[in-house]
């Protein structure tokens, strides 16, 4: 059987060219179909989703999801669902803000200083109090694999703590981060 006869069928009655425009049109339409309805799926989707923040690149940041009723509790900081609590993704402004906040408000006894790392993509955030420097805080992106920093505060006797920024399903929830400063701090 032709290509034409397929088309065509058994129907005689149409030209060729007249059964090849209406099977292109069927084709369409049906397309054009199953493409609104995705976007109704995706719009419906992401209506609770917010936006990802300046600056922040579709490669660092996880995938967003719909909040459910699944969705972890505040203080859970990985996951496929971004927790309700504030976060380094539902946060304004870029990471080294959203920490620098955290930093600044939940430790208003220490003075804490934005210092560079190893490179531009490895800040530092050094804490210090009473002329002292009691922590430092080093955020890495999840591809590097240096140690430089973590092994000079072994040395120096200062507490070291790392925080991935662009970790796959890591939300560094506010909760999460003063947690982990806090027994840093007092440990």
């Amino acid at each position: 059987m032709s290509l034409f006869s397929k088309l065509l069928g058994n129907n005689a009655d149409k030209s060729p060219l007249d059964a090849l425009k209406n099977a292109v049109n069927d084709v369409a339409k049906e397309a054009v179909s199953a493409a609104e309805s995705l976007k109704q799926s995706i719009d419906a989707n992401m209506a609770g989703n917010p936006a990802r923040p300046a600056g922040q690149s579709a490669a660092s940041a996880p995938a967003w999801s719909a909040p459910r009723a699944t969705a972890p509790e505040s203080g859970d900081s990985w996951g496929d669902l971004m927790p309700d609590e504030e976060n380094q993704y539902n946060f304004g402004g870029s990471y080294l803000q959203y920490f620098g906040k955290v930093f600044r408000e939940d430790f208003p006894a220490y003075e804490v200083r934005q210092e560079p790392g190893r490179d531009e993509r490895s800040p530092l955030f050094v804490f210090y109090q009473n002329g002292g420097k009691r922590l430092v805080v080093e955020l890495k992106s999840e591809r590097s694999s240096a140690q430089a920093i973590r092994r000079r505060c072994e040395a120096e006797g200062v507490p070291y703590l790392r925080f991935y920024y662009d970790h796959d399903g890591w939300w560094n929830t506010r909760s999460y981060v003063a947690r982990r400063v806090t027994a840093a701090l007092n440990g």
